[in-house]
């Protein structure tokens, strides 16, 4: 019986042999990974075309946001037809409180479309002036009060809200 057995393994042996080069044969090639892009900044991901409406979702006009790279830390955003009658340009730094928050400063002398003064800031707040699944709740000051009277034109201040929302 043991001679039984011992002929037994031995024809195994040539067919298990066979087996194993078939795994090492058919063994996959390892293929580095390609390194997935990186994540798009806040900046790139605000830079494009926006519908803007009042809070009730009613249309008021269109806006650019571009981005304009300058260092690791510090950028800017060029806003083009921002309240439909202003462009300007502002500092945006990843050092914010709130990590969406986009900074709106169009500083204290801004002139619109018919070369009326202006003074515009946004605020920061919580709910507000914050990139969020393509849109930005946008709450700002306006005001004329410096120049009304030496641009002769009415008293008007804002503290304005508006929905941007991004075109793809």
């Amino acid at each position: 019986m043991m001679n039984q057995v011992n002929k037994q393994v031995k024809k195994l042996i040539p067919v298990c042999m066979i087996g194993v080069s078939f795994l090492f044969a058919c063994a996959k090639k390892k293929v580095p990974a390609v390194p997935a892009p990186p994540e798009p900044t806040l900046w790139e991901k605000v830079n494009g075309h926006y519908k803007m409406y009042d809070t009730t979702g009613v249309y008021l006009y269109d806006m650019n946001i571009v981005h304009i790279h300058v260092n690791d830390q510090v950028d800017s955003l060029r806003f083009e037809n921002f309240d439909g009658e202003f462009t300007f340009t502002t500092l945006q730094s990843t050092l914010n409180f709130y990590s969406t928050s986009i900074g709106i400063d169009g500083g204290d002398t801004l002139y619109d479309l018919n070369h009326k003064r202006w003074k515009l800031y946004g605020p920061s707040y919580l709910d507000y002036n914050n990139f969020i699944n393509d849109t930005i709740k946008l709450r700002f000051n306006k005001t004329n009060i410096n120049y009304y009277i030496m641009d002769v034109t009415p008293y008007y201040a804002c503290n304005c809200k508006k929905i941007a929302v991004k075109q793809h």
